[in-house]
């Protein structure tokens, strides 16, 4: 009896432990709203020789394909962990608009042209984003997409399209890096 207890003790105990990448600790679970969410995975996302940023996606239950993540309607998250000494905040709303530009066509990009631009608003008084720095992007259904700076909201964006859009950057049919949307995906 004693062995089955040491055995279940340990089997916790190897799960509570927070994922660890480039020294950052994920959270295994985060609240948004009123939904508590789980971490599905978990990447680095480098550029050259850079490493930029940690990403995680978190969500109400784990999904293991971008389409079942895509099409679920729940509460998300998605949490950069900036790992780049200093850098120009324009730099990462460039790859953000570059990563959804590959993921959607002409007529789609027309859709998000406006609330595009409200995003990159939200960060106007942002100058650089520096090393430890966490920009979460919240999805609340019915109030839309959340932007965190450090765990200050800047603003939101309407439409369920535009999170989509955003999430596209990292599991989209062409996203960031095969490796970081497989990581994402568990």
């Amino acid at each position: 009896m004693k062995k089955l207890m040491t055995l279940l003790l340990l089997c916790v105990s190897m799960q509570v432990g927070a994922l660890e990448l480039e020294g950052v600790k994920l959270d295994d679970n985060v609240q948004v709203q009123d939904a508590a969410l789980t971490l599905n995975g978990a990447a680095v996302r480098s550029v050259a020789i850079f490493k930029m940023y940690v990403v995680g996606l978190y969500l109400e239950r784990k999904q293991g394909s971008a389409a079942a993540v895509l099409a679920d309607t729940h509460p998300k998250r998605i949490a950069l962990h900036v790992l780049v000494k200093d850098a120009e905040t324009e730099r990462f709303l460039n790859g953000f608009h570059k990563g959804i530009e590959k993921n959607h066509n002409d007529a789609q990009m027309e859709a998000l042209h406006e609330r595009l631009h409200a995003f990159d608003q939200l960060f106007a008084g942002v100058r650089e984003v520096k090393r430890g720095d966490v920009i979460a992007f919240d999805w609340v259904p019915a109030t839309g997409t959340h932007v965190l700076l450090n765990g200050k909201e800047l603003g939101s964006i309407a439409g369920e399209d535009f999170y989509r859009a955003l999430l596209s950057v990292w599991i989209g049919d062409k996203p960031v890096k095969d490796a970081v949307k497989k990581a994402l995906l568990g």
